[in-house]
């Protein structure tokens, strides 16, 4: 009988190999330095090296701005959200290097009773959130208090960077996962177990979604949480956090009003939809400095 033949492994390319200890090393430099005082500096001449160096992320940035503000940022504003954008690369690679106490006492949480109530009705909670804050680093309070949360995750190129973020983020218990349909599948057997089911909602990243509107103007938004609520019956929570003085964090957990269901799917999904992008709106404004979108989020016809 013939020798079964191993599978070819794959062979990293170098550029990588060298990006991914670059990546360990950061790593292993938050846990030396610390958050408290050098964070901040770092990751100012980080972000001022990003601003500079990547003209089309700092074109969206400032069109993103101008939607939110409704008048053109100043360069320093701009620059404020690579800044923010740093800060939260920096908590994510740190990740591993906190406790849960360390965690828990970062972050003051408005609205746990919300979160609460929702799950006393049995049927999981869809919590909504935004790219504000460090929400990789916040995403890891839920579980170090005791809730299981499973989320979704976009996969990109080279596999083996994608591996070490996902890893970094899922350190301390919530669970991520690939995003496609074996996502969707697990992420209803989470709602059916009476569990969180975490996204980040804010992007579009499919081209698919509904148009509503959003801040000025329509533009596509997910609707991957009034489509799961839809299905289920999960109700849905707006979950925000956003940085505070001393590199603490706010929380919010805030019930969506109250939505007449048509029965219509489609409407239903619209009308949910909307009404997630309302909420969001209203942080986002509240804190665009830490809105760290670093593509068009109303791209041009």
């Amino acid at each position: 009988m013939a020798a079964r033949a191993r599978p070819e492994r794959r062979r990293i390319p170098l550029v990588v190999r060298l990006y991914l200890a670059g990546l360990r090393a950061a790593d292993a430099a938050t846990s030396v330095l610390g958050r408290d005082r050098f964070a901040e500096p770092i990751c100012r001449l980080v972000g001022a090296l990003w601003y500079t160096s990547r003209p089309d992320a700092r074109a969206a940035v400032r069109d993103n701005l101008c939607h939110v503000t409704g008048r053109d940022p100043t360069t320093r504003e701009v620059a404020r959200v690579f800044f923010h954008g740093a800060l939260n690369y920096w908590d994510t690679l740190a990740l591993p290097h906190f406790t849960r106490q360390q965690l828990l006492d970062l972050v003051d949480i408005d609205g746990l009773e919300h979160l609460d109530r929702a799950l006393a009705g049995g049927r999981g909670v869809i919590c909504a959130g935004a790219h504000i804050g460090s929400v990789a680093l916040v995403a890891q309070v839920l579980p170090a208090l005791g809730y299981p949360v499973t989320g979704v995750i976009e996969p990109f190129e080279p596999i083996e960077v994608f591996d070490f973020f996902s890893r970094q983020r899922q350190v301390h218990g919530t669970r991520l996962l690939p995003a496609g349909s074996s996502a969707v599948r697990e992420l209803l057997l989470a709602l059916r177990r009476n569990e969180l089911v975490g996204l980040v909602t804010d992007r579009e990243v499919s081209g698919t979604g509904p148009i509503i509107q959003f801040f000025d103007a329509p533009t596509r938004f997910p609707d991957g949480a009034g489509w799961l609520s839809s299905r289920t019956g999960a109700p849905i929570l707006t979950a925000v956090a956003a940085r505070k003085e001393g590199g603490r964090f706010d929380a919010w957990f805030e019930p969506l009003p109250e939505i007449e269901r048509s029965g219509d799917t489609k409407t239903d999904v619209l009308r949910l939809t909307q009404a997630v992008a309302g909420r969001l709106q209203y942080y986002v404004a509240k804190h665009p400095e830490q809105w760290t979108v670093f593509q068009r989020r109303w791209p041009e016809a």
